[in-house]
Order: C-alpha cells, then sequence, then structure tokens
C-alpha cells in the first residue's frame, strides 16, 4: 500500500508549479501529521513527512539514479553544493515486442514485477478494479476499472509517452500491451539556495 501512496504522490507533483507552495499537511507515507522542518524538493515542490523514516521510504521507490559528487550547477555553471538539491522525477513509457523483453529490462533496472491476488480498488474512479486493466509502474501492477481510468493514469504520469514502436531491447516492433511505466529521478545540485527556483521555473512551470 506504501508503493501504491508513493506513486499517487508522484502523479500529484507532475506538471506541478515552482510558485513556492506549502508543504502537504499530511505525510505521504504514514498519513500523519507532518514535520514542516523533514522536507526534500522534488520536481520543485517541497514535500513534507513526519519523520525521516518516512522521508528515506519516500525517496527510496523514487528509483534515484546514484551520483558521487554534486558536480556543476546547472544555472550559473559554479561548483554545486549537496545541500542545494531538487529531486527532478521523470516517468516514462516503454514498450516491448514480448514479455521475456520486458522481464529483461525490468531486470536490467533494478525493477521487479510484482503480482497481485486481487484488483483492489481502481486508483481514478474508487470502482471495483478489474484483472485485465493494468499497468506495470516500476514493476507494481495498478489495476483500473476500465481502459478510460487506465489511459488517464498513464497520461498523467508520463504526459509524454508515445505510441508504441520498437522495442526497448530487441528493437523489434512493440506491442501496447507490454507497457512499463518506468520513473526515474536524478539528484540536481546547485551553487546556491537561489539556484533551485530558477531551475524549477524552466521545467516545472504550469503549462
Amino acid at each position: 500500500m506504501k508503493i501504491t501512496r508513493i506513486l499517487f504522490a508522484i502523479i500529484a507533483l507532475a506538471g506541478v508549479t515552482f510558485a513556492m507552495a506549502a508543504p502537504n499537511d499530511k505525510c505521504p507515507i504514514s498519513g500523519k501529521a507532518i514535520n514542516p522542518e523533514t522536507t526534500i524538493n522534488v520536481n520543485g515542490k517541497e514535500v513534507a513527512f513526519c519523520c525521516n523514516n518516512c522521508s528515506k521510504t519516500f525517496q527510496a521507490k523514487l528509483n534515484i539514479q546514484d551520483k558521487s559528487e554534486p558536480g556543476t550547477c546547472p544555472i550559473s555553471g559554479k561548483p554545486a553544493k549537496a545541500e542545494n538539491e531538487i529531486l527532478h522525477v521523470k516517468t516514462e513509457a516503454v514498450y516491448f515486442c514480448c514479455e521475456k523483453c520486458q522481464a529483461k529490462y525490468a531486470k536490467d533496472n533494478k525493477v521487479t514485477i510484482q503480482e497481485k491476488a486481487e484488483p483492489g480498488k481502481c486508483p481514478m474512479s474508487g470502482k471495483d478494479a478489474v484483472a485485465d486493466k493494468f499497468v506495470l509502474h516500476n514493476g507494481e501492477k495498478i489495476n483500473f476499472c476500465c481502459g478510460n481510468c487506465q489511459a488517464k493514469y498513464v497520461a498523467k504520469v508520463a504526459p509524454d509517452a508515445a505510441a508504441p514502436d520498437k522495442c526497448a531491447v530487441s528493437g523489434e516492433p512493440a506491442k501496447a500491451d507490454t507497457l512499463l511505466l518506468m520513473t526515474k529521478t536524478e539528484k540536481v545540485n546547485f551553487c546556491c539556495p537561489n539556484c533551485p527556483g530558477a531551475y524549477a521555473k524552466k521545467h516545472f512551470a504550469a503549462k
């Protein structure tokens, strides 16, 4: 259940405006009241948690790409510092020619494809979900009540998703029913506290 809440939090952050929005009032992991001093910046928005453990749980599911050094500030070109950081979350739609290629890609990207005993509730409508309407998001199977809700979810999470073309592994023609949504997160560091705002306006301002 925690994984699903994290994925929904990612959806809520999609296309978010920089605009110095106040942190959320409930922890996205525990549902408890937040500690306003326990925050991380995700796609230009401060996300608050009740404790450091919940912050770590949230970040563990963002598929953060390892980075050994802060590197260079993308705004000023000066040396960046670790304390000035934004987590830039991106989700792409990946298609394959067969389930074997899908499984290989998932394994290579350290994602485990999980089975679900029951479809549960549709995250878009709240209605009972069905087994044959689902997407795999970072390996988790998310079921829907209908194809419309399934399409809305994909459009919200990966608005730049293209139609199936070539398999990401074999290069053969891809099939629509092999869709795997992959969320990856890049740590972006800056030289000073002012530069993250400029980066957020450029990348996350509402269109």
